[in-house]
């Protein structure tokens, strides 16, 4: 069962929102969750997978966009529901699925449904997120060179030679990359279009060459699959 989430402060809005989803997912039953502030979204989505989430952008003052940033790492898709719509172009420049202005429609609501329905959940994100001094920053997926592993934690290499380390261990980032990423080792994740080619050592020992010479360990249980993904 698909689970989706609704932000929104306006007890009307979120209703009428709420009646258009259970009329358009009838003959899909969705788990369908309400959430009037940012905090209480935030402590929901720390422990639930979501797949779909409806955000409007001005919650009791505060931006909505603080939740989404917090959660870009995610592979849920979002639709944005809201009256600012001359904030559209910077909702889709953090990969949002949809932007539905109010007062929306019916008809409006299905077309950014189906939308969502089109795509996969395995996607992947476009950015992920990191704490810098306290501060949430965005990550470009492209600016990533690889991911090793630091215990709980994670570091990404970017292809500036910056390392930046991550909350979220390599397993979970593997999770959630794991479209465009491989994990070449059990310390180590790559984005597929950084692999170069693959050598072999004495001791039956194999490498990784990435595009920028780099060179990085292969588990031996994985070099078939990776041979396979970059044939």
């Amino acid at each position: 069962m698909q689970h989706w989430v609704i932000v929104e402060d306006e007890v009307m809005v979120a209703k009428r929102l709420m009646r258009f989803i259970q009329q358009i997912t009838a003959d899909a039953p969705t788990k369908l969750h309400h959430f009037h502030s940012i905090d209480d979204a935030r402590d929901h989505m720390a422990n639930h997978a979501v797949d779909l989430l409806f955000l409007d952008l001005n919650l009791g003052g505060l931006d909505g966009f603080e939740l989404l940033k917090d959660q870009l790492a995610q592979s849920f898709h979002t639709i944005v529901v809201s009256a600012n719509t001359d904030r559209a172009i910077e909702a889709f420049e953090l990969g949002i699925l949809d932007f539905v202005a109010k007062p929306f429609t019916l008809e409006r609501v299905a077309t950014a449904i189906s939308r969502a329905e089109l795509k996969s959940a395995q996607q992947g994100c476009r950015f992920l997120t990191y704490r810098r001094h306290g501060v949430i920053e965005l990550l470009p997926i492209e600016d990533i060179a690889y991911i090793k592993a630091a215990g709980h934690y994670s570091e990404i290499i970017t292809h500036d030679d910056r390392t930046l380390l991550h909350d979220k261990n390599i397993e979970k980032l593997n999770q959630l990359l794991a479209k465009d990423f491989f994990r070449v080792h059990r310390s180590y994740l790559v984005p597929l279009q950084n692999c170069e080619k693959i050598s072999t050592d004495v001791g039956s020992k194999y490498w990784l060459w990435l595009k920028n010479g780099e060179q990085l360990p292969v588990g031996r249980t994985r070099v078939k699959a990776l041979k396979a993904e970059l044939i």
